[in-house]
């Protein structure tokens, strides 16, 4: 089958590239909607017999409007419509032409645009660039719309691949872990050395909650490699997020693991700044990691509590010294060492407690199970700061889901999230496969 469309474009005797640009550009899409429509008609003249009984005998009578929304714009079509001398049915050809659109207006490709300026831009903007650049005309409540649905289904999408991946066939997540995290001969040398994996919160205003409410991310990663000035770049990476429950979270950044080839890797890290979901689910499913607590987390609570226990010009020799000696016992692992010195700065009995130094005291005694010795992981290449988990919390959430007014459902927000992470990991993907 073939379609013919002619084109002629009037041009300005006297322009530029810059003049003609846009008079080309209107050409193409009005040549681009002929196209679509002489399609349509072809499909329509193919079309000799009933779709109900397949008699030929067809009587025409008249036609139907129908307006669709194609990613080059507005597209009028005049739908043809039969009637069976047969059967007395009445139908319209190009209903099998238009299927796809499910009785709606708009084309998956115009569809697939608009989801993925949902996800990267508030709505009206997402709109207004779409017009601009397309000429497709999207009110920016149908953008909202169509991004949460694409959204909702590719969370579940990335939950239904999680649960597969982790209890293929409902056994418990450490199932035969001992077979190759034991260093046996059997597991050495499969896949990536070295497993990392990130987990922090990020708070965007809520419609639902005060307060705002917390969105999971994770980040997962197998290789590193080196961008100059002593600056290293995770190079293999699987982004996961969820506004839904820690559990989720938890088996989509196993999940992640294990498309990376990663989830048996010999040495593992996860890195966390100590919240309660984040301990309980790496130990959960990634009970051999190392655990590390987040530096930059631990050193803003040092500095902190010095500064409200030793406050005052005169104290400033003082507190210079403190600033220099406890995070430098930490650093090293001197946990015991860095609490001895901070206890010894309570005010004397019958005073009151200094309240950033005992929320100090009391972090790094219910964090000791994720403080070590930091100078040795960071000469094993581990991760020690933040700069693994915040970064994806930056792109994955606050990019699309902070901005001026911005409020969400968590529904829409979760469905926003599933986008953002399809797009973040395809990209990945297409990097290196380039």
């Amino acid at each position: 089958m073939q379609i013919t469309v002619s084109l002629t474009i009037d041009l300005p005797a006297t322009g530029d590239i810059d003049a003609v640009e846009p008079i080309l550009l209107d050409a193409g899409r009005r040549v681009m909607a002929e196209a679509l429509v002489g399609a349509c008609r072809e499909y329509e003249s193919a079309a000799s017999s009933c779709p109900h009984c397949g008699s030929a005998i067809l009587q025409r009578e008249g036609s139907d409007r129908r307006v669709v929304f194609a990613s080059f714009g507005r597209v009028e079509l005049q739908l043809r419509q039969l009637r069976c001398e047969h059967c007395g049915r009445r139908f319209r050809p190009a209903e099998r032409f238009l299927a796809p659109l499910e009785g709606a207006n708009i084309t998956a490709h115009l569809k697939e645009v608009a989801v993925l300026a949902g996800a990267s831009w508030p709505y009206a903007t997402a709109a207004f660039v779409l017009g601009k650049l397309s000429g497709a005309r999207i009110s920016p409540e149908s953008i909202r719309q169509l991004t949460g649905r694409a959204g909702a289904e590719e969370m579940r999408r990335q939950v239904g691949r999680a649960k597969q991946v982790v209890t293929p066939t409902g056994r418990d997540v450490r199932h035969d872990r001992e077979r190759t995290l034991a260093g046996s001969a059997e597991g050495a040398g499969r896949g990536p050395d070295l497993l990392m994996v990130g987990l922090d919160g990020g708070w965007v205003p809520s419609r639902e909650q005060p307060g705002g409410m917390e969105g999971k991310v994770g980040v997962v990663a197998s290789d590193v490699e080196s961008i100059g000035r002593g600056k290293r770049r995770l190079s293999r990476r699987r982004y996961v997020a969820t506004f839904g429950e820690s559990e989720r979270l938890g088996l989509m950044a196993y999940a992640a693991a294990d498309e990376l080839g990663a989830e048996q890797a010999q040495r593992q890290v996860v890195l966390g700044d100590g919240a309660g979901w984040i301990k309980t689910e790496a130990g959960l499913h990634f009970p051999e990691a190392v655990k590390i607590l987040d530096w930059p987390h631990v050193e803003r609570a040092v500095h902190r509590a010095i500064r409200a226990a030793r406050p005052g010009r005169g104290r400033r020799e003082e507190r210079r010294a403190l600033h220099q000696r406890v995070p430098e016992r930490l650093w090293h692992g001197d946990v015991a060492g860095a609490l001895d010195d901070l206890i010894a700065l309570r005010p004397a009995e019958g005073q009151d407690q200094v309240k950033a130094l005992e929320e100090a005291i009391s972090y790094l005694r219910g964090q000791r199970d994720w403080l070590g010795d930091y100078a040795a992981w960071r000469d094993e290449g581990y991760p020690v700061g933040s700069g693994l988990v915040e970064r994806a919390v930056e792109l994955v959430l606050n990019r699309r889901l902070k901005g001026w007014g911005m409020r969400w459902r968590r529904a829409n927000a979760d469905a926003v999230a599933a986008l953002r992470v399809h797009t973040l990991n395809q990209e990945w993907d297409d990097r290196l496969a380039a």
